[in-house]
C-alpha cells in the first residue's frame, strides 16, 4: 500500500488545485477554499485511521480532541471559572484522544470496514451535518466541504490499490482489492452497523438541491472553462 506521505502530497496536491478553481469560479470564498483544501488534506488520510500506531490515527484523533474540547468550552455556560473551563477542554481531549482512541482500535482493523466506499460515505455525510448544523455554513458550502472529504478519502482507496500491483515484475500482490471496496464482507455485522449509521447521518445532513443544481447546470461548466486557461 501507499505510505503516509504519498498519500498526504497527493491529497494535497488534488485538493488544493479543486479548492483554487473553486475561489477562481466563485463558489466559495478565500476562508472557506482553504477549508476546503484541509479538508481533502484530511480525507487523504481519513481510512489509515485505523492503524492504532501510525500517524493518520494519532493526528486524526488528536484533531477530533481539539475540536470537541472548543466545542465543549464555548457551549458550556459563561459563569464557570478559567480554571473549570481549562479541565472541561483537557478532560475533552484527553477522553478523545485516548479513551475513545483505545476503544476505537479495540474493535477496528486495518482495512477492514474503514477501507470501504461505506466509510467514505458515512465520513462525508458527517462532516457535512457537522458543518451545517456546528460550524454554521450554508448548505452548498457543507455539501462542498463533504464532497472534498470524500473525494480524499476515495483518492487513498485508489492508491492502495495501485500501490498493490507491481508493475515492475507483473504481479499483482496479495493486499489487491482489500482497499477499494463496498464493504467489508468479512466482517458482515460491522458493515450492517456502519451502513446504518450511513443512513442515521444522512437524515441530519442539509438539502443538497443548492448543490447538485450547481453542478448539474451547463452555466457553472462555461463559467470554469472561461476561467481555466488566460485568455
Amino acid at each position: 500500500m501507499a505510505n503516509f506521505h504519498t498519500h498526504i502530497t497527493w491529497a494535497a496536491a488534488g485538493s488544493g488545485l479543486l479548492s483554487i478553481l473553486c475561489l477562481q469560479v466563485g463558489l466559495v470564498g478565500q476562508q472557506d477554499a482553504l477549508t476546503l483544501a484541509l479538508v481533502g488534506t484530511i480525507g487523504g488520510i481519513l481510512p489509515d485511521v485505523d492503524l492504532q500506531h501510525a500517524y493518520p490515527s494519532r493526528i486524526m484523533f488528536s484533531m477530533l480532541g481539539i475540536f470537541v474540547a472548543f466545542l465543549m468550552v464555548f457551549s458550556v455556560k459563561n459563569d464557570m471559572s478559567i480554571s473549570e473551563l481549562w479541565l472541561v477542554g483537557i478532560g475533552a481531549f484527553l477522553g478523545i484522544r485516548f479513551v475513545f482512541w483505545q476503544i476505537f482500535h479495540k474493535y477496528t482493523t486495518h482495512r477492514g470496514s474503514i477501507h470501504s466506499l461505506i466509510a467514505a460515505l458515512f465520513a462525508t455525510f458527517s462532516i457535512t451535518a457537522m458543518s451545517y448544523h456546528l460550524l454554521g455554513k450554508n448548505d452548498f458550502t457543507s455539501w462542498l466541504i463533504g464532497l472534498f472529504l470524500f473525494i480524499g478519502f476515495i483518492l487513498h482507496l485508489v492508491l492502495d490499490e495501485i500501490y498493490s500491483v507491481d508493475f515492475m515484475n507483473y504481479r499483482i500482490k496479495r493486499s489487491f482489492g482489500t482497499a477499494l471496496k463496498l464493504f467489508d464482507s468479512s466482517k458482515p455485522a460491522k458493515s450492517m452497523f456502519l451502513l446504518g449509521m450511513t443512513f442515521l447521518v444522512w437524515f441530519a445532513t442539509p438539502s443538497e438541491q443548492r448543490f447538485w443544481d450547481t453542478f448539474t447546470s451547463p452555466q457553472t461548466y462555461h463559467i470554469i472553462a472561461g476561467r481555466l486557461l488566460p485568455e
